[in-house]
């Protein structure tokens, strides 16, 4: 596969933002019995977001880049999607949601991949959620 100019310009943007990614205290985020959460910051709307189940472990993860998502969950699998940004005029109504693709997205799996590869996030982390993506 050949990649050009402006591909390769991207996945050097979105490993840049990968590499900006810092975990956000714990104690700020909401805290549920039996499960933890984990939550990786980056520029952009670029995140990282984890949960564990005290007795499963990992239950989901979703990473988010570029008005993208890519998340993994049991029993779903690996499903990729857009963000849909809120719509001010209708705030009761519309809220900020992922559209499914159908399939996994091979060109966001790849952008994941990208976003991953300098991920500022502990080794362990990272080999976890690579191997849920497949990478």
């Amino acid at each position: 596969m050949t990649i050009s100019k402006a591909q390769s310009g991207l996945l050097q943007r979105l490993a840049e933002k990968g590499s900006r990614l810092r975990e956000v205290r714990k104690d700020l985020l909401r805290q549920q019995p039996g499960a933890t959460q984990r939550w990786f910051q980056g520029p952009d709307g670029c995140d990282l977001f984890l949960w564990y189940e005290e007795t499963t472990g990992l239950a989901q993860l979703q990473l988010t880049f570029e008005k993208r998502v890519v998340e993994w969950s049991f029993p779903e699998g690996l499903r990729t999607g857009r963000l849909v940004a809120f719509n001010p005029r209708t705030p009761l109504n519309d809220q900020g949601r992922v559209l499914l693709d159908p399939l996994p997205d091979a060109a966001t799996l790849e952008f994941a991949r990208a976003v991953l590869s300098r991920a500022s996030v502990d080794e362990l982390t990272l080999l976890l959620v690579q191997r849920h993506l497949g990478f």
